[in-house]
């Protein structure tokens, strides 16, 4: 069973793991939210060299009348979660939303939304009805106030116990680690408070910049034109002006995480840690901290008023042209500094961080360059991952360049570097031994055939454990003692 030791995944032997995978999640009711998935997309999930799905719950399949518990639905998760497990995948459990309810996307049953009569139209992007329908922003505060629903019962007291229902069914299974508690919480009808600092600020670096005087409404017509977005975007390729842009809104956001989001998520915990008190809780920040801004998220608390010691910090990465057509700009600046903040909060709260979501690439081409730019990043906060989102097809490709890569599965002792190129194939590593565990340090490649290896100290031996489909394996190190270690790699002749 994965462990939480300091600021890292440990497994069972004591190793530091790195975990890399993918989300699967179906979002759609008329499918009963279960994927058309089977034994090749686990399989190819291992070929990939994948230890981790993020799997995605839905709390309407869960719980489609109040405390009437769809046991088929969490019968037809099982069968997915067993046929992960026999590929050596681990299960996140990630109860999804998108725009709060399966009235507007997917997430709370009906009879646990609340709109106050408004009706959700769809925006450009998908993700516009957070900042502009106000019958999703309604939804999200009835359930942040714990509105009853007919029963008399608070909505999310209803989340709650249908988060224990489910643990309480499937936490036996041996390779769930852990249960992120929701999917991008949302602030509700506080972004109109949000929006306004984040426009304002924008504005006047723009017109500043540019010596125009445009408004916010002109700005906002001018939106859906490609090339006004574009130039709207290119601003904030200047890193300063998007820290300032950014970070207006960050008294808004950190009190809403720091009372409203924090006392919910131990309310969930609580409920859970009444049956697991082993696997890991998952919290993530808000909807915004997607794109950098400063979170107040604090630690969980048992009831008791300890800190819970099986956490960790999931926050999501996403440029802000992530779902539009302007995908493949995504800039390389603004990206490293999301990841920088996700960095500070990780430490602030003393915890591993695995980045629950980042790419949304959707199989394209001209977006290979952003993927090879976030596993730069990803291994230089020697940080976990789950990539959105898996389909059967993502290896042909060329964004799958920096998906599937060489990475340290697991390290006897404290990994310090690591670094995969794809391009030519070559693998480094360094990492300090310990002693108290004679299990091996493992790593993937994709490519095992041919492999020139210096290792150290001189002499150390290595073995490789080549995957049985593919050219994919597994290099596996003993340890040689409590020593300083490195490891170069460069491809052969194929």
């Amino acid at each position: 069973m994965l462990k939480i030791t300091g600021s890292h995944f440990t497994d069972q032997y004591g190793r530091q793991m790195i975990l890399h995978g993918v989300n699967m999640v179906c979002k759609n009711k008329r499918e009963q939210y279960i994927g058309n998935w089977n034994e090749i997309d686990f399989r190819k999930l291992h070929e990939w060299g994948m230890n981790v799905i993020r799997f995605g719950v839905s709390w309407d399949g869960v719980e489609p009348e109040p405390h009437q518990y769809n046991n088929a639905y969490i019968e037809k998760l099982r069968e997915l979660i067993q046929l992960a497990n026999k590929y050596k995948l681990f299960i996140i459990l990630d109860m999804h939303q998108d725009l709060y309810s399966s009235e507007f996307g997917n997430g709370a049953p009906k009879w646990a939304t609340f709109s106050n009569g408004e009706i959700s139209e769809p925006g450009t992007v998908w993700s516009d009805a957070y900042l502009f329908n106000h019958a999703v922003q309604n939804a999200f505060d009835h359930f942040w106030n714990n509105t009853e629903a007919a029963d008399g019962i608070g909505i999310q007291e209803h989340y709650a116990q249908a988060w224990a229902y489910v643990v309480k069914k499937l936490h036996n299974e041996p390779n769930i680690i852990g249960y992120d508690l929701m999917n991008e919480p949302f602030i509700g009808s506080a972004v109109s408070k949000v929006t306004e600092q984040l426009f304002t600020t924008f504005l006047e670096h723009y017109n500043e910049n540019m010596n125009q005087e445009v408004g916010v409404d002109s700005f906002f017509s001018a939106w859906d034109d490609p090339q006004m977005k574009e130039k709207y975007v290119s601003l904030l390729e200047d890193k300063n002006i998007f820290r300032n842009v950014i970070d207006s809104p960050s008294p808004i956001i950190k009190e809403f995480e720091g009372t409203t989001l924090t006392a919910f998520y131990e309310n969930v915990a609580h409920a859970i840690r009444k049956i697991d008190r082993k696997r890991v809780i998952f919290i993530e920040a808000n909807y915004f901290s997607n794109l950098g801004i400063k979170s107040g998220i604090k630690p969980l608390r048992h009831a008791t008023g300890e800190r819970d010691p099986n956490q960790a910090y999931a926050p999501h990465a996403y440029d802000l042209v992530t779902d539009t057509d302007l995908a493949h700009t995504a800039n390389d600046k603004r990206l490293e500094f999301i990841f920088h903040r996700h960095a500070e909060t990780k430490r602030r709260l003393e915890m591993p961080m695995l980045i629950g979501e980042w790419g949304a690439f959707y199989n394209t081409d001209n977006t290979a360059h952003v993927s090879i730019g976030i596993q730069r990043f990803m291994e230089n906060y020697l940080c976990s991952d789950t990539y959105w989102h898996y389909t059967r097809d993502m290896d042909q490709s060329l964004s799958f360049a920096g998906i599937q890569r060489g990475y340290p599965v697991g390290v006897n002792g404290n990994l310090l570097s690591y670094r995969y190129e794809p391009s030519i194939s070559t693998f480094q590593m360094t990492w300090i031994e310990k002693n108290s565990s004679n299990q091996p340090t493992e790593i993937y490649l994709p490519d095992v055939r041919g492999l020139n290896v210096t290792l150290s100290p001189v002499g150390s031996i290595y073995h490789i454990r080549q995957t049985e489909e593919s050219h994919a394996g597994f290099i596996l190190i003993p340890p040689a003692g409590n020593n300083y270690r490195s490891l170069v790699i460069i491809a052969g002749a194929k």
